[in-house]
């Protein structure tokens, strides 16, 4: 497609296009010529998710970028390398985890049927055919009802201001991870071996993620009170 029909389904105008793709955040368009450019579907998606990520998570395009080319770094999953790897390491995180009802979530924590509607509808949690959900996705839920005890906030306004955040930081930080493991890892270890170096992963950087996280509040806090104390 030519530049105006991009312009048209996407409502983006030709000079923020143009500044973007020499920005990075679209591919350059194919060129028959010098000033003949062709654009595809790609190029429409790609904004359309600019747009989205611009509208709805108020995000600078430094960040964005970052996103997208996670998302693009996802495509080497096609590949068939450690092809049971996934059904493997699931049987071992959630061997003797069993489906909780929907029912007992509800009964048990202060979540209503349509605070798990909308989390299910943001993609924090699934709930399959049979209305249940994970012992992971239920601890989830757990977490929150604690989060709201604790009056750390209200529940509404976590999910829609730090819950998002959460959830682009969890998407991608893992597409980063899983990127790296597999370039490191396919064609020179078998999938025995790469399941256990995934399952012990798993362990230890969610770890070191716990606390690197609670050292960098201290610090945080710590310069808090230092400049509150030069200040004084």
């Amino acid at each position: 497609m030519r530049m105006r029909e991009l312009e048209k389904r996407t409502g983006v105008g030709r000079e923020t296009i143009r500044y973007y793709i020499r920005e990075g955040l679209l591919p350059e368009p194919d060129r028959a010529s010098r000033n003949s450019a062709s654009y595809n579907d790609d190029h429409v998606a790609r904004l359309k998710a600019i747009k989205r990520l611009q509208d709805e998570r108020f995000l600078p395009l430094a960040v964005i970028k970052t996103l997208l080319d996670a998302e693009d770094g996802e495509r080497w999953l096609a590949p068939a390398a450690f092809p049971q790897l996934d059904s493997m390491l699931r049987a071992r995180l959630d061997a003797d985890a069993a489906r909780i009802p929907v029912d007992t979530v509800v009964a048990g924590l202060g979540h209503s049927r349509e605070e798990i509607a909308e989390l299910v509808e943001s993609g924090f949690i699934d709930v399959d055919a049979q209305d249940t959900v994970t012992a992971r996705d239920a601890a989830i839920l757990r977490v929150l009802d604690e989060l709201r005890e604790t009056g750390f906030t209200d529940s509404h306004n976590f999910r829609d201001g730090m819950m998002p955040i959460y959830n682009d930081f969890v998407e991608w930080v893992t597409a980063q991870e899983m990127r790296f493991f597999f370039e490191h890892t396919a064609g020179r270890v078998d999938e025995a071996e790469a399941l256990d170096m995934a399952e012990r992963g798993i362990a230890s950087i969610n770890e070191l993620l716990s606390l690197m996280r609670t050292r960098a509040i201290l610090r945080k806090l710590e310069v808090r009170r230092r400049v509150a104390n030069d200040n004084a």
